[in-house]
């Protein structure tokens, strides 16, 4: 079996993180993957967030408002989807991924929780600030 997608590059990560953390950190990889993965992740999507209102809406007016609750909602869907689909399509690679790569396939849920939490409480703002808007 070949190595997951993006093993190398997430591995390498997680290893920088963990080898600096204390041994009972350590011990307890399955959960210190996850929730790495979905600090990271976090972190990224909401850098990502502000990048989008504070340096994309210069290039391209309205971006923030215009066009990036599209891209989240799309990033939601294939979140979801593409290791559904994955799964589906090939159930013996994607079975031998999870039992052989456990920790890689923690940190990976991690991610997809991480970055649709993101998304979601952004979606979830803009919709609260437009009802708000329209009341008004």
């Amino acid at each position: 079996m070949k190595e997951p997608f993006l093993y190398d590059i997430v591995d390498a990560l997680y290893h920088g993180v963990m080898d600096n953390m204390p041994q009972a950190v350590q011990e307890r990889n399955i959960s210190s993957a996850f929730i790495l993965g979905s600090l990271g992740i976090y972190g990224v999507v909401r850098g990502l967030q502000w990048g989008s209102k504070n340096v994309m809406n210069y290039f391209i007016p309205n971006f923030d408002e215009k066009y990036l609750p599209v891209m989240e909602k799309a990033c939601i869907g294939g979140m979801i989807a593409i290791p559904l689909l994955y799964s589906m399509i090939n159930p013996t690679e994607a079975r031998e991924i999870i039992t052989q790569h456990p920790i890689y396939t923690s940190g990976m849920i991690g991610v997809a929780f991480g970055s649709i939490a993101g998304a979601l409480q952004d979606l979830n703002k803009r919709s609260k600030q437009k009802s708000l808007e329209e009341k008004l």
